[in-house]
């Protein structure tokens, strides 16, 4: 069985092994040769493909729309249009059998794997048995394949929509009696059962951050789950969008009720992604916007969040849930200068499979614990996924500009070797 990460017992670090880890150099985020060593040159040709391609505005608002139905009323050919471009770039496969050879692939380069079914919002009894079993699968997967690390749930994907945001301004968003709310007990069966079996299989679950007007009922089960299970080890993490100006308080608050109940916050940190849809909820209910009034305000909460779980590491774990190379940097530099392992057992890193894999590969060559955030699922429920990662690499100056020009510099570095 797989052990998680529990809490640690001596600080600092006995002389000898902090003389090593001053030895290990802070990852090169440039160095585009390790980056890319594990894809043939043909494979690198490919990606530069796919990412011009991705760049065409026109393109991306064609696959939005009409890509969509067609997959979605199984025209022919749409699917395969979609399985032989952005599919594979964004998905490890349809099923998490499928996705093997790509999990294994990570681990050849010491990338772990957190699955995460790409299933949307679901509405009916049915869909929320159905998606609590993948989550369930996906856990017993990771149980017997060392490779893979842990799960993500969505709680949208085990209850109705409405009925969370209906609950919204009445839950104990930080911790506390969720009985009297009487349209929560099956979503909170189901997720506890979840919760349970990562406890008993020694494998992390990974809770998913929504839209505010829900997340604060998803806040109050997170922490229900945290107390139940964190006890000894981070089983549960809980997703801090700090996008929102109110996220490092509600982590910090989290984290004091933690240490006062006597278990361990997790605490999976990310910017966010529904700034448009929030702003311009918040514009139409003529309310006050929950999103920071800056990306440096963003930036800001982001890095302070990051320094708060690293200086209270004895009893956060937590994950560097970032594609920002100065965050990820900054924790790097946190953990040297308290003289901390880098694969300290409470600190991990996590991107998006297809994205910034050069600060996946080389955080992993210097030694931290880091993940790839792996989708799959069928290409009808992965799609919408696959959409947003197209329409957020579009912009030349967002993740498709950084990630083409990494690619074409690794390829003319080949050229010039020859």
């Amino acid at each position: 069985m797989k052990q998680t990460s529990g809490p640690v017992k001596q600080f600092p670090l006995a002389e000898a092994a902090l003389k090593d880890f001053q030895r290990t150099p802070l990852p090169n985020f440039a160095d585009t040769e390790n980056t890319f060593r594990h894809l043939s040159t043909r494979e690198l040709k490919r990606t530069a493909w796919l990412f011009n391609l991705m760049g065409k505005e026109w393109l991306t608002k064609l696959m939005s729309g009409l890509g969509v139905k067609a997959v979605k009323y199984r025209l022919p050919l749409a699917k395969w249009a979609v399985k032989n471009t952005i599919f594979p770039q964004f998905v490890g496969g349809e099923s998490l059998q499928q996705s093997l050879p790509v999990i294994e692939k990570l681990a050849t380069r010491n990338v772990t794997s957190i699955l995460d079914f790409g299933a949307e919002a679901k509405n009916t009894r049915e869909d929320f048995d159905n998606f609590t079993q993948q989550v369930l699968d996906a856990i017993n997967f990771s149980a017997r394949n060392d490779a893979a690390v842990a799960g993500v749930v969505k709680v949208t994907g085990l209850a109705d929509d409405d009925m969370l945001a209906s609950l919204n301004d009445d839950v104990p968003v930080i911790g506390g009696d969720l009985t009297p709310y009487a349209d929560l007990r099956d979503t909170i069966d189901r997720l506890d059962a979840i919760c349970k079996l990562a406890s008993e299989k020694g494998v992390q679950i990974y809770i998913d951050a929504e839209e505010s007007w829900m997340q604060s009922t998803i806040d109050a089960l997170a922490a229900e789950m945290m107390e139940r299970y964190n006890k000894d080890s981070v089983t549960v993490l809980h997703t801090y969008q700090l996008y929102r100006h109110d996220r490092l308080q509600l982590m910090k608050d989290s984290h004091a009720r933690a240490r006062e109940y006597g278990y361990l916050l997790g605490a999976k940190l990310v910017r966010g992604a529904y700034m448009v849809k929030e702003n311009k909820r918040a514009k139409a209910e003529n309310r006050p916007t929950p999103i920071q009034p800056s990306l440096q305000a963003t930036h800001q909460d982001y890095n302070a969040a990051v320094q708060y779980c690293v200086e209270n590491i004895k009893t956060i774990g937590f994950c560097v849930g970032s594609h920002n190379e100065e965050s990820n940097l900054l924790a790097c530099k946190l953990l040297a200068e308290r003289g901390l392992q880098s694969n300290h057992p409470h600190a991990q890193f996590a991107q998006l499979y297809g994205m910034s894999d050069n600060l996946t590969f080389n955080l992993a060559e210097a030694g931290y614990n880091v993940s790839k955030y792996l989708v799959y699922g069928p290409v009808r429920e992965v799609l919408p996924y696959l959409v947003r990662r197209a329409q957020e690499n579009t912009s030349v100056t967002g993740e498709m500009g950084r990630e083409l020009k990494l690619v074409q510099t690794e390829l003319a570095r080949r050229v010039a070797l020859k």
